[in-house]
């Protein structure tokens, strides 16, 4: 009797626990419903964010390539993007993602991981790094030592502080846990293997960090202009006729061809002053006040903030920078601009460009060319298009058809059409609220223009009756 019994209840019991019970299977029923429900009231956020205006401009300092495990709100909508990319952002859709787009023709809505969410993502890469490290060094025979330099170097990430969420983000690397960690790379970069990475960083430069040197830190994004600034540089330097005629030509040329989407201002303060180190530490405000620069940084504060206020409307907007010259003026700078670098090839074309315009402007001969010069030394890179024709309505088209790229990366075809007439008034109202010294700048350069383009004409006219033989090397 005592036999058949046990079986029985031996039988029971692996009955019992080998199928679910109701209430698991409800509560997993639960979590489906729900999961379901967040993703299609996201999809329908989504939706929604299509057509709504642009809130903010971002520039990425990392990569992002997302994997199965970032909890994305919908799964397989999250933007990919590399160090350097440019994002616009439509709006919050909480702490962990903001909904936006990557500015590229063909690119759509998406979700995009927020600076909370990059450094979970980061500090989680880090620690299966730290672990397949530790695994590796276990396996061989100096596991004691590899534990040390593991166990010794921990990163400790700033705590965000109250305020933009953008701004709290930041990097801080421990100098010697950085050499530390070189060291264990070189030992280990045979053996070790390289997981799904979901955020990267650019590579280091070669030089070693000081050990008393203050780090830096680096948010994984820059706030910027929605619309990226159009500035002019070359082929010398501005102030000149030679390189003033030529950049009022393009100047003249944009208004025309992108009449009804271009707002054209020009900056009289020096603008290079606008480093993100110098604005967000006082401390640093009073060197640059004692020091001898044209402009306050009061007033370079405001051209900013005015530049911004122009880009909010998507309008493309040229600067017409009295102070910018080099590209490395502005390579600090929260801008973000667009360098459109005016190059004569041949210096001898230029020495007779600046002798035709007369002795004012020969006596300057050498400094004009130093700075054609120091231009032609940069790398390429530095440069956003390069215009080397020999024909202005070549270097005009080459301009144009990059613009209108640029156009189409921005104002993607799924959301709402922009009003011409309503980015006219709203870029009017931005100008017309700016400072008194600036307050009439569109005019005042448009007028300018057209003086010097009928001045320009004047002197094709006076040259041609000269027939000067070298005219055709330089048509511009």
């Amino acid at each position: 009797m005592e036999v058949p019994s046990r079986t029985l209840v031996v039988g029971s019991a692996e009955s019992y626990t080998s199928r679910p019970s109701d209430s698991d299977v409800s509560l997993e029923e639960d979590r489906e419903a729900l999961r379901k429900e967040a993703e299609r009231q996201a999809l329908a956020q989504l939706e929604k964010a299509k057509t709504k205006p642009v809130a903010f401009a971002v520039r990425t300092n990392v990569g992002y390539n997302p994997s199965p495990g970032d909890e994305v709100p919908v799964h397989g909508v999250a933007i990919t993007f590399e160090p350097k990319d440019f994002l616009h952002i439509k709006e919050k859709y909480n702490n962990d993602w903001w909904i936006g787009r990557l500015v590229k023709e063909g690119c759509e809505v998406g979700f995009i991981p927020s600076p909370v969410k990059l450094d979970s993502l980061r500090l989680l890469q880090e620690q299966k790094l730290r672990q397949s490290r530790l695994s590796s060094s276990k396996s061989g025979d100096n596991s004691s030592s590899s534990l040390g330099d593991v166990v010794t170097g921990t990163r400790r990430p700033t705590p965000p502080a109250s305020g933009n969420e953008m701004t709290n983000l930041a990097f801080e690397l421990d100098p010697i846990e950085l050499e530390d960690e070189e060291a264990e790379l070189g030992e280990h970069s045979g053996s070790a293997k390289t997981s799904v990475s979901s955020v990267t960083t650019p590579p280091p430069h070669g030089k070693r960090i000081p050990f008393f040197k203050k780090t830096e830190h680096v948010p994984p994004y820059d706030v910027v202009p929605s619309m990226r600034p159009i500035i002019l540089v070359g082929p010398s330097l501005k102030g000149y006729e030679v390189t003033d005629m030529m950049q009022k030509a393009l100047f003249d040329f944009l208004k025309h061809r992108f009449d009804g989407r271009i707002s054209i201002t020009r900056v009289t303060a020096d603008i290079s002053l606008a480093k993100r180190s110098v604005l967000n530490n006082p401390s640093k405000h009073i060197i640059i006040e004692r020091s001898n620069t044209r402009s306050s940084l009061a007033e370079v504060q405001s051209e900013i903030e005015r530049i911004f206020e122009l880009a909010r409307t998507l309008q493309l907007v040229a600067l017409d920078a009295d102070t910018i010259n080099h590209p490395a003026q502005l390579s600090k700078t929260s801008l973000a601009p667009i360098i459109v670098y005016i190059k004569i090839t041949s210096p001898k074309v230029l020495q007779r460009l600046i002798k035709s315009r007369g002795k004012s402007q020969s006596k300057h001969l050498n400094v004009q060319i130093a700075a054609s010069e120091k231009l032609a030394q940069c790398p390429p890179e530095m440069f956003d298009i390069i215009l080397d024709e020999n024909q202005l309505e070549d270097a005009c088209e080459h301009l144009a058809e990059y613009l209108e790229a640029y156009w189409k990366a921005t104002h993607p075809p799924s959301s709402t059409p922009p009003n011409p007439l309503l980015n006219r008034t709203m870029a009017s109202a931005a100008l017309a609220a700016s400072p008194a010294p600036v307050s009439n700048l569109q005019v005042q350069v448009l007028t300018s223009l057209r003086r010097n383009l009928s001045f320009w004409g004047g002197l094709e006219a006076t040259q041609q009756a000269r027939e000067v033989p070298q005219q055709q090397e330089y048509t511009i």
